[in-house]
């Protein structure tokens, strides 16, 4: 959908907008044989899945349940390694099978928008203009494969801040695991542990302008002159932890660089 608006249109000030939404849906329908496909591997194992029926680079793993807490709820709960003890994660049997194992894992995420939008608002007074480009997505998901190093305790490597919050107790941390060696529990596999909400709304792009008025500029010989000042990349508003939710198409943030903030200042000149 697409909308442009003429907000105020006057001899002095004037302002429109330009408004772009997209809702946008997908499905697998036929990959030529019904055996579904694994790929972009991660830590020795596959994060996306294809399959007929299914929006295409889904993500695919284990699902959490909490932190076990004492010896009781380990030995509770279906069975998931000889090396499972209390402050490691506890995943789902969704196949009520009494173990952990591939069979239990499911579609944990989805890194295509449902909406997509963009905003363009351009406003001039005077011999001035400014325009304000916004850009956005919601409804997908993002893995955040940075967090298996930096949150994965597993080694001795820098951490962020976030592990300070691990499980020491009973009753210490519900969503933090333990710190162990090596992660013999295998609390760093695929899951959704590692994956969050990636909508975001970002300031693209600012840019303040000027055009000299014609009499300072005509014993120049010029026709126009502007003298513009460009900001791209302002602002992100999001809830993602990592450093820039704008990730590539499948949705996985692997050591991204993020974005640059740059900043520009010319002329432009019309003869």
């Amino acid at each position: 959908m697409a909308l442009h608006t003429y907000n105020f249109v006057g001899g002095v000030f004037n302002w429109d907008s330009s408004l772009n939404l997209t809702y946008n849906t997908n499905e697998i329908v036929d990959l030529n044989s019904n055996i579904q496909m694994f790929r972009n591997e991660i830590a020795g194992e596959n994060v996306i899945r294809l399959a007929n029926g299914f929006p295409i680079n889904t993500f695919y793993g284990y699902v959490t349940d909490g932190i076990f807490q004492n010896w009781e709820e380990v030995n509770s709960h279906a069975f998931q390694s000889t090396e499972t003890s209390p402050g490691d994660i506890r995943f789902k049997d969704l196949n009520n099978d009494g173990k952990i194992n591939e069979d239990d894992r499911t579609v944990i995420g989805n890194p295509s928008p449902k909406w997509i939008f963009s905003m363009n608002n351009n406003l001039s007074y005077k011999g001035f203009d400014l325009s304000i480009y916004l850009l956005g997505v919601s409804g997908n998901d993002i893995f955040n494969a940075n967090n298996i190093t930096n949150e994965g305790m597993a080694g001795a490597a820098n951490q962020t801040t976030s592990v300070l919050n691990r499980w020491t107790g009973e009753g210490t941390s519900y969503v933090m695991p333990r710190a162990v060696l090596n992660d013999p529990a295998k609390n760093n596999r695929v899951s959704d542990r590692w994956v969050e909400d990636g909508s975001y709304l970002r300031i693209k792009n600012i840019t303040l302008g000027y055009n000299f008025p014609k009499k300072w500029i005509k014993k120049l010989t010029l026709e126009n002159a502007r003298l513009f000042v460009s900001c791209d990349n302002v602002a992100t508003i999001t809830g993602y932890s990592g450093f820039d939710p704008e990730v590539d198409i499948n949705g996985i943030d692997n050591n991204r660089y993020p974005i640059s903030r740059t900043l520009s200042l010319g002329v432009n000149f019309n003869f």
